[in-house]
């Protein structure tokens, strides 16, 4: 079973960890969902619809190496 969770209560990774980044507009496909632990959202206020990969792939790492 799949856990979601907002990027802000994303633990520090604490062992080796793969990282896998969507499509701004369609996602992750649905084949390799089935393969995740677990699924991070990034909240966003205001009226953007996504993030650029680059930037949420950056603050995805920064949480995740305990510096956010």
């Amino acid at each position: 079973m799949r856990r979601r969770r907002r990027l802000g209560d994303l633990p520090a990774a604490r062992r080796r960890t793969v990282v896998v980044l969507g499509h701004e507009q369609t996602g992750i496909p649905p084949e390799a969902l089935g393969l995740l632990d677990q699924l991070v959202e990034i909240p966003m206020m205001g009226t953007g619809a996504s993030l650029n990969v680059a930037v949420a792939g950056s603050l995805v790492l920064y949480r995740l190496a305990g510096l956010l």
